[in-house]
């Protein structure tokens, strides 16, 4: 199991991403989650003189309806298999039927994708753990898609109130890609990454019982985006050199 960022954490650091992979590799993490729009000169330099990998291509539906072939581009350039959904609006899961065709759309990309030998991902928010109909969201999901994996957020998963440890082991073989966040479980705030309501210790076994291969740590609103990854990635790999 290895130990990613998802550079939106470094958003309000004003650098090309060329330039905060440098940041990153110092911090000691071992890959990057990027979009289509990394597929650069620059960044294949970047990752080949710091070693770091690719775990994944973060995505949206409007993304793959309008840069398909570009995802498939980057896949195969950086070397990976799977895309991640990142996003569908809350408005989307208002009731049964509205989530059965997000699964639906889901479902048409995943079988899209497989054509080109990918793996789609659904990552989730907080609102796809909302109940409809004696059930949630979430569980809806994965009921009416057969072959989509989910990257989980565990940070959020815990907003919408799920038990992090306990969803990545009811996913089991489901999910291999995990959004490593901390939150305030009740407001929906950033700590640093520790300092949450997140059982980062569970977590992490939880993880490396169902198989994960990549923990991707990601702050939406970090206090300090340059100290907090470096915090971070020594405090995951503590806990992944435990368990892995």
């Amino acid at each position: 199991m290895r130990v990613g960022i998802q550079p939106f954490t470094m958003s309000a650091i004003d650098e090309p991403l060329a330039a905060k992979l440098d940041r990153i590799a110092a911090a000691g993490f071992e890959g990057v989650e990027v979009g289509t729009d990394a597929n650069t000169d620059a960044v294949h330099e970047r990752l080949a003189a710091h070693h770091l990998s690719v775990s994944s291509i973060a995505s949206g539906f409007d993304a793959l309806e309008t840069e398909f072939d570009a995802h498939v581009a980057a896949a195969e350039d950086f070397g990976v298999t799977d895309v991640v959904v990142m996003w569908v609006h809350p408005d989307e899961f208002g009731t049964r039927g509205h989530v059965e065709s997000v699964a639906d759309r889901l479902g048409e990309w995943c079988d899209r994708l497989a054509d080109h030998g990918l793996q789609l991902h659904y990552h989730n928010h907080d609102h796809e753990f909302d109940e409809v109909g004696g059930t949630t969201c979430h569980r809806i999901l994965r009921e009416e898609t057969e072959d989509v994996m989910f990257e989980v957020d565990v940070g959020w998963a815990g907003v919408g109130g799920a038990d992090p440890p306990a969803l990545l082991r009811e996913l089991d073989d489901r999910v291999s890609l995990v959004h490593c966040k901390d939150m305030d479980f009740a407001t929906g705030d950033f700590p640093t990454f520790g300092e949450g309501d997140l059982d980062v210790e569970a977590t992490v076994a939880a993880a490396r019982d169902v198989g994960v291969d990549w923990l991707i740590y990601e702050n939406d609103d970090p206090t300090d985006p340059v100290a907090e990854p470096g915090h971070a990635s020594v405090a995951l790999d503590e806990y992944t050199d435990h368990y892995c």
